[in-house]
């Protein structure tokens, strides 16, 4: 079978020729893998660390669980790979409880941001973040996507020097 010597559709088909392009969003990502028995041991040896680390309303979600650890450990990687969607870790100012998983009616996982967490991720331009939970053999992993919007476009103008300024900057 013969190849088309030109694409099935132009780059530019149905686009309006006085509305550029919009640039490419930006994609953000992180993963963890979470140990569930190591995790199970950190909540029953400190309890006070399931306030810290978990919200109530993610506290009631998991101990209605059958297997509560392993909804504990998804929640703790989910809080993980956000932070790594964010590039950076566990910053001043932040909090656990400013991450949290909730499911809707379907079961289907969701974050909300608060605080500080929030912040940083609004200043990354985030638009959305979607999650994906699952654990089996012992462990539980996360993997976040943030959608952050475009740079916008810089409209500052660099400074200008002339010759003799510049000049006159290196001479000094």
């Amino acid at each position: 079978m013969r190849r088309s010597p030109r694409p099935l559709r132009e780059p530019d088909a149905g686009r309006s020729p006085d509305r550029p392009a919009l640039p490419p969003l930006r994609l953000r990502t992180g993963i963890d893998l979470a140990e569930v028995a190591r995790v199970e041991k950190l909540m029953a040896t400190q309890p006070e660390l399931q306030e810290r680390v978990f919200t109530p309303r993610e506290l009631a979600y998991c101990r209605r669980r059958k297997r509560v650890g392993e909804h504990l450990a998804g929640r703790w990687a989910a809080k993980e790979a956000v932070l790594k969607c964010l590039g950076t870790g566990m910053a001043r100012g932040m909090e656990w409880t400013d991450i949290e998983v909730v499911n809707d009616r379907g079961g289907r996982p969701s974050v909300r941001l608060y605080g500080e967490v929030e912040a940083v991720a609004r200043s990354l331009g985030m638009h959305q973040i979607e999650i994906s939970l699952s654990h089996s053999g012992g462990l539980a992993v996360a993997h976040a996507v943030m959608v952050c919007l475009p740079d916008p476009p810089d409209t500052t103008e660099p400074e200008r020097t002339t010759d003799t300024e510049a000049t006159d900057t290196e001479a000094t």
